[in-house]
């Protein structure tokens, strides 16, 4: 918790650094570039230190030191011991902040005793424990014959029964009711008919073991039901209010924002357990009444498999509910406080980068983003091919929508440096590049505030000045105005809500689910990497939204394209706002799924009729394929197998904001406007030197600027032929690009019909040759074309592969071509969970790994998309260039790997042939 030491300047220098950068924080209206060249300390990197000093001698000794190194501020709290209930340390706190005020420090208000938040250190429950937060805890068992053993998870019984199988679903009229025989303490249960029979046994109970509450790294501590407003209104009590009582009205002038820390429902396992687990609270029953109008308790069993036919309602509904719980009496009641006292509510929620595990610990997410007025994340991890730009995305847009300016993450190394009991491995120091690179990310994504904690390992007094000048300016560009983005994608929480079972480790009895992220995360991955900086839109916002010429609007900000990443369920207001859009003349892609469901009804035959009309009938839903109307919008459809073309198909009816000049460029981009000016925010998000130019929507022979954050110039330049800027950046460097005004991208007209502008061109394929792993045994046959690639497994637990390699007899170049397809089929019946793999080899001896969407345990036949982008240096390969250079394609590889299956079992996929695509004009 403390700070790192670090090596000791001398007097005079502190003392020079000091009153510059007080010079600096005063200079809140001079220009922008000369508050640009000095670097503002309300931008730089702030120290979370947690506990002041309790003496002043040592409390000035740690203000002058950071100084010293450049930072910006810090974020505190009354300290630890005796959490809230000691005057002295009290004192020391206020002495403290005081302190760091009169320095100029920017300053955060931390709100917990260690993390999560919510609990006061333990005093929420200390006279209250009725309040610990509970949940639905559910054993389940199947059977075709053989007894079943009825053992409940422990707590209060709340269903025990019995429900026959059939087609996939639970037959609800015929359940058996097993409760009495529970409570009598039978031992088991045996089917009164033949087939098959799923047994639910479900409790009410306390949440702790397994659960954060009892895995974070802080303190094992019952933790309160924030899904009731009692708990949070006391610990509003307990911390903020008794930090307004010692500050006054000081409170808002000392911090910037309070944080709050990872606070959640813990109605989600983090370490194995024996039984699933759904949130509860003791007035949800009356709350779900009240809110939807029937009850809960009798549709329990929908919320864990498909018990009935509306079990994707009632598990929409009770998720709804739960957001709408937390949001209100958490996120809701401290922004309110906070709001009645001068000072605005942030901090961070708890897993923000899997979607599905949002549904399990808040409902909805970016619904309490939305009720923060910094909303804010966390980034563990300092690689920078790592750092979460996705989820800083999220919570920036969750901002954007509301008005709000602050979007801050809490950035350390953790991931580095963390290492449990009897992990041996070593710690990774991390590089200033990489830390910067890092922010970088964070910043492409939208956040603005860092706050650190770093270990900074490795790096000198003069290093952390550096990386903080350089924070600081580069955040002073990036905060304010509003985020220009052409392309919006959905956040499918909704739909994800309508499939979602509980699990009892992660999500990872949640495959539906699971696999409504993965369709998200491609889309974001791939817009990132194609510098398509989104906004991701919830159902609200499209609800909010209005359409202006083919724009969907929302206050500042515009998009021309909407991306639905498997979003098959919205609120029938969103829906409407999306058939008007497209009529306009919009775009929509609609990646994995069509529309079916609204906010009443599952399915909506009127949302299904809406669908018929943008996409075309339910078949051709099979193929990607485009669906124009007479406006010249209309909708993209791509199965998930053609999910990775998105931005090339983006791009060929919109024209990109930021074009670069190389396939594999490893510059990323965001644009703002900022002051009747735009600005783009350019990183090169790679460890090696990199120069290109980009082309950006602005005629030649204007002038722009480009204003460097690691020296504080701002150099003035000329835009060549094309709109070319040219870009020479260090290791994951970046650079700002100032101008008055850019054009508005180029839209072109949807045509009905293939995707636009696809071309397929088959490359002829030579007899394979198979490579397999030890523990397989191998059949290949070759029938109408096609070859059939069959694997037995004949040891289980163990790694295996299979791939079927293409050498050409001379390199293929294919570097017209943007993508590779994969034309294959995977039987039925196989439970195979791996996906298969792409693998190409350059002449010169590297190995290039994809992996694709396609399971071989999905069955059916499709054409699969890999673009290039795809492909990374194989981790086995050690020769060659590191990125894949298409033009010198000595051999194609189509397999699986990395399986551990169980012996005896089979792995088939069937191979037709391999293509290339091509995607627009060359």
């Amino acid at each position: 918790m403390n700070p790192p030491r670090h090596a000791r300047m001398s007097a005079a220098l502190v003392a020079a650094v000091s009153i510059a950068i007080t010079t600096v924080d005063a200079m809140a209206d001079e220009p922008l570039a000369k508050r640009f060249a000095e670097s503002p300390r309300s931008t730089r990197v702030l120290k979370i230190i947690h506990n002041w000093p309790d003496r002043p001698e040592d409390q000035d000794a740690l203000i002058e030191r950071l100084k010293a190194q450049g930072f910006g501020g810090v974020v505190s709290n009354v300290a630890f011991d005796d959490y809230l209930e000691s005057e002295a340390k009290w004192a020391a706190f206020r002495r403290g902040v005081e302190k760091a005020r009169e320095a100029g420090f920017t300053q955060w208000l931390y709100d917990e005793k260690g993390y999560p938040s919510g609990n006061a250190g333990g005093l929420v429950l200390r006279d209250d424990p009725e309040w610990e937060a509970s949940g639905l805890l559910i054993a389940e068992a199947r059977t075709e014959g053989p007894p079943v053993p009825l053992t409940p998870p422990p707590g209060e019984l709340v269903l025990a029964s019995a429900f026959p199988e059939r087609e996939g679903r639970l037959d609800w009229a015929a359940k058996v009711d097993l409760a009495d025989a529970v409570r009598d303490g039978r031992d088991a249960w045996t089917p009164p008919a033949a087939g098959a029979w799923r047994v639910l046994l479900v409790t009410k109970s306390r949440l702790f073991d397994g659960t954060h509450a009892d895995s974070n790294l802080f303190s094992h501590v019952p933790y309160p039901n924030l899904l009731s407003p009692e708990p949070t209104k006391k610990f509003l009590k307990l911390t903020y209010q008794a930090y307004f009582d010692r500050l006054g009205t000081d409170l808002g002038k000392t911090f910037e924002a309070t944080f709050t820390d990872e606070p959640s429902l813990m109605s989600f396992f983090l370490k194995p357990m024996p039984y699933r687990v759904l949130p509860w609270a003791p007035a949800l029953p009356r709350e779900f009444r009240e809110r939807r109008g029937y009850e809960l308790e009798p549709f329990v069993a929908d919320l864990i498999v498909d018990a009935g036919p509306d079990a994707a309602r009632h598990r929409h509904d009770f998720w709804l509910t739960v957001a709408e719980l937390i949001s209100e009496n958490y996120f809701g009641q401290i922004q309110t406080w906070c709001r009645n006292h001068g000072i605005p509510s942030g901090g961070h929620l708890l897993l923000e980068e899997p979607i599905a595990s949002h549904v399990a610990n808040y409902g909805d997410l970016f619904r309490c983003l939305r009720r923060m007025d910094a909303p804010s994340i966390d980034c563990l991890t300092s690689i920078p091919a790592e750092a979460p730009w996705f989820v800083a995305r999220l919570a920036a847009s969750a901002a954007e929508l509301e008005g709000r300016t602050l979007v801050m993450s809490e950035t350390s190394d953790h991931v580095q440096q963390h290492r449990p009991k009897g992990d041996d491995r070593p710690r990774r120091v991390v590089t200033e590049a990489e830390i910067r690179g890092t922010i970088h990310r964070l910043m492409l994504g939208g956040v603005n505030c860092i706050t650190s904690y770093y270990r900074f390992d490795g790096l000198d007094d003069d290093a952390l000045r550096r990386l903080n000048a350089h924070v600081g300016r580069a955040g002073l560009m990036i905060r304010g105005g509003n985020q220009v983005a052409d392309v919006a994608v959905v956040y499918p929480i909704e739909s994800l809500w309508a499939r979602f079972q509980p699990s009892r480790h992660m999500t990872r009895d949640a495959d539906a689910a699971n696999r409504i992220e993965t369709i998200y995360r491609e889309a974001l991955d791939r817009l990132f990497r194609a510098r398509r900086d989104p906004t991701i839109l919830d159902a609200r916002a499209l609800a909010e939204s209005t359409v202006e010429g083919d724009a969907l609007v929302h206050g500042s900000l515009r998009w021309r394209v909407v991306v639905l990443p498997g979003v098959d369920t919205l609120p029938t207001a969103a829906w409407a706002k999306l058939e008007e859009f497209v009529e306009a003349g919009g775009v929509v892609v609609a990646i994995g799924a069509r529309p079916e469901n609204s906010d009443v009804r599952f399915p909506d035959p009127a949302v299904q009729a809406a669908a018929a009309r943008w996409v075309g009938p339910e078949a051709s839903g099979d193929e990607p394929h485009v669906a124009a109307n007479e406006a010249g919008g209309g909708v993209v459809a791509l199965p998930d197998d053609s999910a990775p073309l998105l931005p090339l198909v983006i791009d060929a009816v919109l024209a990109p904001d930021v074009a670069a000049s190389r396939r594999d460029s490893p510059l990323r981009a965001t644009h703002r406007r900022i002051d009747d000016h735009d600005l783009y925010l350019i990183a090169n998000d790679s460890g090696e030197a990199h120069s290109e130019a980009v082309r950006l929507p602005l005629d030649p022979g204007a002038t722009i600027e480009t204003w460097d954050p690691a020296t504080g110039s701002i150099l003035p330049a000329v835009v060549g032929d094309g709109g070319a800027v040219p870009i020479a950046l260090g290791p994951y460097d970046a650079v700002f690009v100032r101008a008055d005004e850019v054009r508005p991208r180029a839209r072109a007209r949807l045509t009905t019909g293939a995707l636009p502008n696809v071309s397929l061109a088959k490359i002829s394929l030579p007899d394979p040759i198979v490579g397999r792993g030890e523990f397989v045994r191998e059949a290949t046959e070759v029938r109408d074309g096609a070859w059939t690639f069959r694997a037995t497994l004949t040891k289980g637990a163990v790694d295996t592969h299979l791939f079927a390699a293409f050498p050409f007899p001379s390199p293929l170049d294919l570097a017209s071509a943007d993508s590779l397809v994969v034309d294959a089929t995977i039987p039925p019946g196989q439970r195979a969970a791996t996906q298969l793999l792409v693998v190409v080899r350059e002449a010169d001896g590297g190995d290039f790994l994809a992996s694709t969407s396609r399971s071989l345990g999905t069955p059916g036949s499709a054409r699969v998309f890999v673009p290039w982008s795809s492909f990374a240096k194989a981790g086995w390969s050690h020769v060659g260039d590191e990125v894949l250079d298409p033009s010198r394609v000595a051999e194609i590889r189509v397999g699986w790997g990395g399986y551990f299956g169980t012996e005896g079992e089979t792995v088939t996929f069937q191979l037709h042939g391999v293509e290339t695509a091509t995607v627009g004009a060359k």
